[in-house]
């Protein structure tokens, strides 16, 4: 089922190579994406363990999608908790199994310097403009958590 699915998502971006762009998706490489992502899954969920934990005892008590996401925020923020900067760990596309290595691609690292010096310009906003953009997304915000709840209790029923 869900292998089959990645399987089936990822072989679509198979288009006719072209110089210097990513090889082809291929069965080894599809399988290395899938463990990846599992490995990733698990390494996130022991580095953030408290906020995992926090999201279990929302889910528990019956907690919205807004409390769920309140809980694992606040405990990141009371065990100070930040954002990854980087993968904790890379599998590289070599061998039957692929390669665990904490070390930084080659690939990788020339991607993060390239978006490094992408340059955005700063959005100068006045407090005006800024209140009423941040109270237009808190009711699209509210709208779809109110749709998302009223989705999730059609599937409990």
């Amino acid at each position: 089922g869900d292998e089959m699915a990645l399987v089936a998502f990822l072989s679509q971006f198979n288009g006719t190579p072209k110089q210097g762009s990513n090889p082809p998706w291929n069965n080894n490489s599809i399988r290395n994406q899938a463990r990846w992502g599992a490995l990733q899954s698990v390494l996130l969920l022991r580095e953030y363990k408290d906020s995992y934990d926090a999201l279990v005892g929302a889910l528990e008590r019956g907690g919205s999608l807004g409390e769920c996401i309140y809980a694992i925020e606040t405990a990141g923020r009371e065990k100070g908790l930040e954002p990854l900067k980087r993968p904790v760990g890379f599998i590289l596309d070599e061998g039957p199994y692929g390669i665990w290595t904490t070390d930084e691609p080659s690939s990788f690292t020339a991607a993060r310097e390239a978006a490094a010096q992408i340059e955005e310009k700063p959005k100068v906003l006045n407090k005006e403009d800024s209140l009423q953009t941040l109270q237009e997304y808190r009711l699209q915000m509210e709208e779809r958590l109110k749709d998302i709840d009223e989705r999730l209790q059609q599937i409990d029923e």
